[in-house]
């Protein structure tokens, strides 16, 4: 293995995008990935207008507006209230397995490197890994880059990671034939901290997914296997959906994605901030391939610009959550939206990535939202 070269755990959206950045800067990359591709993965698989433009800068835009469905609002029920909220920016629905074999094949075109193999150990700049054989290979390089997803091995091994809350959620669903027509709409039908998410893919078939606490996934495993033989592939499972870092970098490595910190999925930001991490991961580490006594500093800001971008974004889910949750704050949000389309559009387009999620936590907009 090349001193000059990055290794990225983990070959979704993150990590290939990632790699296709670096590659292209002529940086050797070799992507270490256990799963073979195509494979599901689960997700709302929604793109927002954020992930969609940031797909257009890879020059993959083209390519993922011929395999997804085009998606022009969303539509929330909860506690008796409905209503349905126009996108200002294209949206689109993509299943994981394209999205993420677009990206990859787009990064082994570009020259990276892909092994195969489970990783068994992380140390500075590297990684221990065990392939299919049997084998167990070191592998080393300049940097390491763990996007692997929450509950990464690389944050745990380089005690980045946080202690886990106390009551996370978990998620159950899969892509299910002849739901009823959502009219291009993602359909959201929201209880408390539960809420079950229909996404119509195209060709009748949608991505049903419910997220609950623990104590009702069962109740949840039931219902979708009630209703099995409308379901296209297997039932999918995956939790608990939560992961915090201490920070995003240490000596050689950065987070990306999902590894680099976890927000409520009920807002589908996560393949937004996955591709928005890649973008500055990259840069920063192009930066430094081209000054290396300044390392240090491209890893601080990397950290500091991502873990900020975090938190502002998740002040902004948990007012949506609490705006669901509540009854009567929802029946008045509802009220404020369907009346200013322009309202409507800065909560949408800030979640959904295509302006800073500062614009939506201004004063002047949440006194509009709830006053």
């Amino acid at each position: 293995m090349r001193s000059d070269s990055v290794i990225i755990v983990g070959a979704g959206p993150a990590g290939a995008a990632t790699a296709l950045a670096l590659a292209r800067a002529s940086i050797p990359v070799t992507l270490v990935e256990r799963a073979a591709f195509p494979r599901r993965k689960v997700c709302g698989e929604y793109l927002g207008g954020g992930a969609v433009a940031a797909l257009d800068a890879l020059g993959l835009g083209e390519r993922v507006r011929a395999l997804g469905s085009p998606l022009r609002g969303i539509r929330i029920n909860t506690g008796g209230m409905r209503v349905e909220l126009a996108f200002s920016r294209p949206a689109l629905a993509l299943a994981r397995a394209t999205l993420d074999n677009v990206i990859l094949e787009a990064a082994l075109g570009a020259g990276v490197q892909l092994y195969n193999g489970r990783v068994e150990d992380v140390f500075e700049r590297g990684v221990a890994v065990r392939d299919a054989s049997g084998e167990r290979v070191r592998l080393q390089g300049r940097f390491l880059i763990g996007a692997d997803g929450a509950g990464s091995i690389v944050a745990r091994k380089l005690g980045l990671s946080r202690p886990l809350p106390l009551h996370p959620r978990f998620a159950v669903g899969g892509h299910f034939r002849g739901v009823d027509d959502t009219h291009g709409c993602v359909e959201m039908y929201c209880d408390g901290k539960t809420y079950l998410a229909i996404n119509p893919l195209g060709g009748g078939v949608a991505n049903v997914m419910a997220v609950a606490p623990k104590g009702r996934l069962e109740t949840w495993s039931r219902v979708m296997d009630f209703a099995a033989e409308a379901r296209s592939g297997p039932r999918v499972a995956v939790g608990p959906l939560t992961h915090d870092v201490r920070r995003t970098t240490a000596t050689g490595t950065l987070l990306v994605g999902d590894a680099a910190g976890f927000l409520s999925p009920f807002t589908g930001q996560g393949v937004f901030l996955a591709l928005r991490s890649a973008e500055r991961a990259s840069a920063a580490l192009i930066a430094a391939f081209a000054n290396a006594s300044a390392e240090a500093e491209h890893l601080r800001a990397y950290d500091r610009e991502h873990r900020r971008e975090l938190r502002v974004r998740a002040r902004l889910g948990k007012i949506v959550d609490t705006l669901i949750a509540v009854p009567f704050l929802a029946r008045r949000a509802a009220r404020k939206l369907e009346a200013s389309p322009a309202l409507a559009a800065i909560l949408l387009d800030a979640v959904g990535g295509s302006i800073s999620a500062d614009a939506a936590l201004r004063p002047a907009v949440l006194r509009r939202l709830l006053a």
